[in-house]
């Protein structure tokens, strides 16, 4: 079993990466820049949406998590801060799963794929309107995608994560102030780690999730739970 992870250099992605290759899965991690183990992939660029996907075919599974988050208020953003981040998330995995769909139906290959989403898509932050909309288009379009392509044996989930102890997120986690505000407000009262993402990317992709699709599965320690 192949799979293809993007943003699979660091945060979720690499711990996505190494949960699934202790499960036995041949996993490809895909980044934006090339390195050691990582092919080099803009998940804004179509061509290269094409290109990896020739390189790697044929995979069972896919795993979207690449992402930046960036803060700006409303009246300060700029249309090319909105566009970016519509670009990574939104296109990216709309580029991501059309190019799945069209060879899992051409070969008449089954398929499981997870996206990232996250809790603002539901419960809005200040200051990230255009992260807030982004996460928000990707939860919806994993539910429109399981309704299209279940008939072709394709699976599509997303995981909600909330606070994750990632390269992204230190700027909550180690600002005491942020911190607080957020464990205040999560139940289970800390930061998530990556693993604990991992594990339920793992199930999301596996047989034992065989009757799971359109699921928004959430990560987050209780904080939707409000």
């Amino acid at each position: 079993m192949r799979v293809l992870v993007t943003g699979g250099a660091s945060g979720i992605g690499a711990g996505a990466a190494r949960r699934l290759e202790a499960d036995g899965w041949e996993v490809v991690r895909a980044d934006l820049v090339a390195a050691e183990g990582i092919v080099a992939l803009d998940v804004t660029d179509e061509d290269a949406w094409e290109r990896v996907y020739e390189q790697i075919w044929p995979i069972s599974g896919l795993v979207n998590c690449a992402g930046i988050r960036s803060r700006s208020p409303l009246v300060d953003m700029s249309v090319e801060m909105f566009d970016s981040l519509f670009a990574i998330h939104a296109r990216g995995v709309f580029l991501s799963l059309r190019g799945l769909a069209r060879r899992c139906e051409r070969d008449g290959l089954p398929a499981s794929v997870v996206n990232v989403s996250s809790t603002t898509a539901t419960h809005a932050v200040a200051n990230q309107i255009h992260y807030l909309g982004a996460k928000g288009a990707v939860s919806a379009m994993t539910r429109g995608a399981a309704l299209e392509l279940a008939p072709l044996g394709i699976r599509v989930n997303c995981i909600v994560p909330g606070l994750i102890n990632t390269p992204m997120t230190q700027d909550r986690i180690t600002v005491p102030e942020q911190r607080s505000w957020f464990e205040a407000r999560i139940p289970l009262a800390r930061p998530g780690e990556v693993e604990e993402v991992a594990s339920a990317i793992s199930y999301l992709l596996s047989d034992a999730a065989s009757y799971v699709t359109g699921a928004a599965f959430p990560v987050d320690g209780g904080y939707t739970a409000w």
